[in-house]
């Protein structure tokens, strides 16, 4: 009889253990799950709100007035036909010519290929040639990186512009080991080893290759612009819609954009065991924007 109760104090207690065991870790990853989450729709909302001034930059552009309708913004990127054209001529030209010139450039770097395997180490004039063609080819390749320099300053302001795509574009020229690669060629020629200089040559067309393909992917997703704009209506927090205001006067002309979280919504939270007493999760309003002033930058 004793041995019987024994036996159902130890399964009580094995119990206990892992109930304490599953609550000590839910302790530990509950509130480390709510404050990541919350931290990533404060980044979502400080985007969408960013995205909603470049909006209004736009939709000033072509009425000369703003609108404290959020539905309206949303429809205009959405739908209107002369704002679409204008993004159009804008970008999608430029980026097919940028993209034509760096393959261009690709097609050169072949032609070197044959040109190094011409040239011998004793040869000063052929040396002389080679880095000749190379200071031209990364002139040019300077240049074409400061022309999509210009296309990212022009795309950036407009909504859920493919920026960071062309950033990676940008970032492959920008790569300390980029143009090193042209040392490399020119001093492997000189030390007669051709296949070390081909390898280097070979890293080149891969980069403009690189280049292409993001510069490519930039002018698909030009469309990101239209189809993504019904993502800025709502907070990912509250799923309420922004708040869109607008002050035009003779004097001024104000746009501003709000994260709709109330003082309501932060108490709904306190008042939440869950959330606030075993999360540890403090809710706060995402901030604004003011004629492109972030309060959550300023603030830092």
């Amino acid at each position: 009889m004793a041995q019987d109760n024994y036996g159902k104090g130890s399964i009580v207690y094995k119990i206990l253990i892992v109930l304490l065991t599953a609550a000590l870790v839910f302790s530990i990853y509950y509130p480390k799950k709510l404050w990541e989450e919350e931290a990533r729709n404060t980044e979502v909302s400080h985007y969408r709100m960013s995205n909603i001034y470049n909006a209004a930059l736009q939709y000033h552009r072509f009425h000369h007035q703003y609108t404290d309708s959020l539905e309206e913004l949303i429809q205009f990127i959405k739908t209107d036909s002369s704002y679409h054209a204008y993004v159009d001529s804008m970008f999608s030209g430029p980026l097919d010519e940028v993209t034509a010139e760096f393959d261009s450039i690709k097609q050169v770097q072949i032609e070197l290929d044959g040109f190094l395997q011409t040239i011998s180490p004793l040869d000063t004039v052929a040396q002389d040639s080679l880095a000749n063609r190379i200071s031209e080819i990364t002139y040019y390749v300077r240049r074409l990186r400061d022309k999509m320099q210009v296309i990212k300053d022009q795309l950036k302001a407009h909504p859920y512009a493919p920026t960071q795509t062309l950033d990676k574009a940008r970032e492959v020229v920008e790569r300390k080991d980029f143009f090193l690669q042209y040392e490399i060629i020119k001093n492997m020629i000189a030390q007669n080893k051709l296949q070390k200089a081909l390898a280097a040559s070979n890293k080149i067309r891969n980069n403009y290759e690189t280049i292409i393909g993001y510069l490519r992917q930039t002018k698909a997703q030009l469309s990101n612009i239209f189809t993504l704009a019904d993502s800025m209506y709502v907070c990912p927090t509250t799923r309420k819609p922004y708040k869109v205001t607008v002050i035009d006067t003779s004097a001024i002309k104000v746009f501003i954009v709000e994260s709709p979280i109330t003082r309501e919504d932060s108490l709904a939270v306190a008042r939440s065991f869950l959330k606030s007493t075993v999360g540890a999760l403090k809710l706060k309003n995402h901030g604004r924007i003011e004629n492109g002033v972030t309060s959550w930058e300023s603030a830092n």
